[in-house]
């Protein structure tokens, strides 16, 4: 059976667009999308904490068990323990998606949550897509595969199927790529935890109107001091430039006045005073 090649890309250009017609649909070849039980869900959370009671050393620890605990694991780690100064430390965590909801709360307990941000984002439309591109760049592949076994025509004609296949092939590796990324976004949730060591710490509480009125009166005195710490700042900052500036003005200045004096007494008619003429 011989099949002429062009035969065969027109073939697969068909499938291709239908592959991508599916894709814009976001549900694949008409399947539905999942119930919202079998949602696909991406958690990716951060949480800011004070270590008040306890020591960044200690939390570590705490913080590992859990991570053994849970199924999880460190992805990165960034620490300062610098002496003298408040040390710090940043884990990012990978935890199973089945273990989020349990896991979150415990990391919670071992500080003082200063801040949570939960964020979550629903990628079942995503999902559904690639599988079914896949699946329809794996049947467009079986039919390359069908055609090939059974062409028999010129070796230009095998080589232009051969390259078809290729480029198949080649766009399904690409496709599972994504999809294994995705699948690793879905099972495996992201958490992000900071901790600071501040044993004076004192979570914010809501003001009454006199603590509101003395942190106001105690901001505009901050205010006076700073403006007036600027305004010696200048003065100081032009001292200079007057000690240069001035001299050199001041005697223009009587240079100038001198020069005017002159030429208005050089300028004013003389009086003349008549004598008075007695009998």
């Amino acid at each position: 059976m011989e099949v002429p090649a062009t035969a065969m890309a027109s073939e697969s250009r068909e499938m291709e667009d239908s592959d991508q017609a599916g894709g814009n649909d976001s549900s694949g070849s008409g399947d539905v999308l999942p119930q919202p039980a079998d949602r696909k869900i991406v958690y990716n959370s951060t949480v800011r904490m004070v270590l008040k009671k306890t020591s960044l050393e200690k939390f570590e620890v705490e913080i590992e068990t859990l991570i053994k605990k849970h199924s999880a694991y460190k992805s990165n780690g960034t620490f300062n323990r610098n002496q003298g100064e408040n040390r710090s430390g940043t884990w990012v965590i990978r935890v199973p998606t089945e273990q989020y909801a349990v896991f979150l709360p415990a990391v919670k307990a071992l500080g003082v949550p200063e801040e949570v941000q939960e964020n979550t984002k629903d990628v079942t439309a995503q999902y559904v897509d690639l599988e079914a591109r896949i699946a329809n760049q794996k049947r467009l592949e079986e039919r390359i595969l069908s055609v090939l076994d059974e062409v028999k025509g010129k070796i230009s004609e095998v080589l232009q199927v051969e390259q078809q296949l290729a480029r198949v092939r080649e766009t399904i590796e690409r496709l599972e790529g994504q999809m294994r990324v995705l699948k690793d976004k879905v099972t495996m949730a992201t958490l992000t935890v900071h901790v600071r060591e501040d044993k004076d710490y004192e979570p914010p509480q809501a003001l009454s109107f006199g603590e509101r009125i003395g942190e106001i009166w105690g901001k505009s005195i901050d205010a006076l001091v700073a403006f007036a710490k600027n305004l010696v700042l200048f003065l100081v900052a032009i001292f200079p430039w007057l000690l240069v500036i001035v001299p050199p003005l001041y005697f223009l200045y009587r240079f100038l006045r001198r020069r005017i004096t002159k030429l208005s007494v050089s300028t004013t008619p003389p009086v003349l005073v008549e004598d008075d003429v007695s009998d």
